[in-house]
């Protein structure tokens, strides 16, 4: 048999399960719209029911990314609690059972989805003070009312051998047979070395506390955060949430939209956001 490593749903296929799965007693249309090739990007579809609308993520076949059942439904059961906190995120939809997550085989092997609620608006223009603020602001509440998040579902952690042992391995594997690559990959070494030594000494610090580490985003950036008319923001794709440092959302985030090489006035309205909710600091 030809093995398979990226295939598409049809959206009218998929609708036929959201109407099994939800009861929806409306006509569903069911329409791709993001379709990345790269192996680890999901597929999202965008569902009409009525004159509602939703968000249909169809996630990668996970073993390239180590993922199991139980880390999709951390990510679902940490999105619901923070929809019951209030916070702006899309959520996933329960299905008549009474579950967020299920599945579908398909060519490449299993592949799990959810439905989500839509995130309307435009993306979020990172060169705006106002939005930033905002921005800073919903990350802070996240992080702080997620202190008081529990599952019994096991997500991958961020922690130092995720962030730096693997990755490091990961190039070694490749750039060690390589002449040319072995300068580089030398530098690599010894500067990811040197950032472990440095982030362990952090952690060492009397003033480091519990509060953290806890739930991460992981992957904050303008494309995923959407603005409406009002100004009122919903966040959208936690795929890459998990434990971790609450240091590295915000570090993600800077580096994503490019804060650090444009106007300061740009960084600071980031971090005005988010030190009126959660104060960091100084040590």
């Amino acid at each position: 048999m030809i093995r398979i490593t990226r295939s598409f749903i049809a959206g009218d296929a998929l609708a036929e399960l959201i109407a099994q799965e939800y009861e929806f007693k409306e006509p569903i249309q069911c329409r791709l719209f993001s379709k990345m090739l790269r192996t680890q990007d999901n597929d999202h579809y965008r569902v009409l029911v009525g004159d509602r609308k939703y968000a249909l993520r169809v996630y990668q076949e996970g073993s390239h990314l180590l993922r199991q059942e139980s880390d999709y439904e951390y990510e679902l059961a940490w999105l619901d609690f923070l929809r019951e906190q209030g916070l702006p995120v899309s959520y996933p939809i329960r299905r008549a059972d009474g579950r967020f997550l299920n599945k579908v085989e398909a060519p490449e092997g299993t592949r799990y989805y959810a439905l989500f609620s839509f995130a309307e608006g435009q993306p979020m223009n990172p060169r705006n003070e106002n939005q930033l603020y905002a921005l800073g602001a919903a990350m802070a509440k996240i992080h702080k009312v997620s202190n008081n998040f529990q599952t019994d579902y096991k997500r991958q952690e961020m922690n130092l051998e995720f962030l730096v042992d693997r990755p490091v391995a990961r190039l070694q594997r490749i750039w060690g047979d390589r002449p040319e690559r072995r300068r580089d990959l030398d530098l690599l070494v010894t500067s990811a070395a040197e950032a472990k030594e440095e982030i362990l000494e952090i952690i060492r610090n009397p003033y480091y506390t519990e509060d953290s580490w806890g739930p991460i985003g992981g992957d904050f950036h303008s494309n995923n955060t959407f603005f409406r008319d009002d100004d009122n923001l919903t966040f959208f794709n936690f795929d890459l949430c998990g434990p971790g440092w609450r240091a590295y959302d915000i570090a993600a985030f800077l580096q994503n939209t490019d804060l650090l090489n444009v106007s300061q006035d740009l960084t600071e309205a980031f971090f005005a956001g988010y030190y009126s909710e959660r104060p960091l600091s100084d040590n």
